[in-house]
C-alpha cells in the first residue's frame, strides 16, 4: 500500500515529534486515514488471532480519542481525484480480478458440464 520507498526518501528530512508538541492545533489527516484502516485491520486481533470484528471502526475511534485527549483536533481530508500512480494500480488490480473471475466462470462451466454428462 502506498508509494514504495517513500519513507526512505523522506527519512533525511523527517523528524519525530511528541504528540504534546501539536496540542491545541489542527492536524490534517488525508492519505493517512487509509493507511490507518489497513493497520487496524492487520494489527487488531482477538485471543484466537482472528481479525476483530469492526477493527477499522474501533481503531479509528481509539486513534481519534487519543488525539482529542492530547488536545489535537483532527481534520480528515478526502478530496481531489485519485493520483495517477494509484489510478494505474487500481486499473491493474481490476483487470487481474476480472481475469480471475473469467477463469473461475469457465472452470465452473466445465465442472457443471462434466457433472451433467455423468447423470
Amino acid at each position: 500500500m502506498g508509494v514504495k520507498g517513500l519513507w526512505n526518501l523522506l527519512e533525511p528530512v523527517g523528524r519525530r515529534i511528541n504528540i504534546e508538541a501539536i496540542a491545541n492545533k489542527r492536524l490534517a489527516i488525508g492519505e493517512y486515514a487509509s493507511i490507518w484502516l489497513f493497520q487496524f485491520m492487520k494489527a487488531m486481533r482477538d485471543d484466537k488471532g482472528d481479525m476483530m470484528r469492526n477493527a477499522h471502526l474501533l481503531g479509528f475511534f481509539r486513534r481519534i480519542c487519543r488525539l482529542l485527549f492530547h488536545r489535537v483536533r483532527p481534520v480528515f481530508v478526502f478530496d481531489g481525484a485519485t493520483p495517477a500512480l494509484k489510478r494505474h494500480t487500481n486499473i491493474a488490480r481490476r483487470r487481474r480480478r476480472e481475469a480471475q473471475q473469467g477463469v473461475l466462470r469457465k472452470t465452473a462451466e466445465k465442472l457443471l458440464i462434466a457433472q451433467m454428462k455423468k447423470q
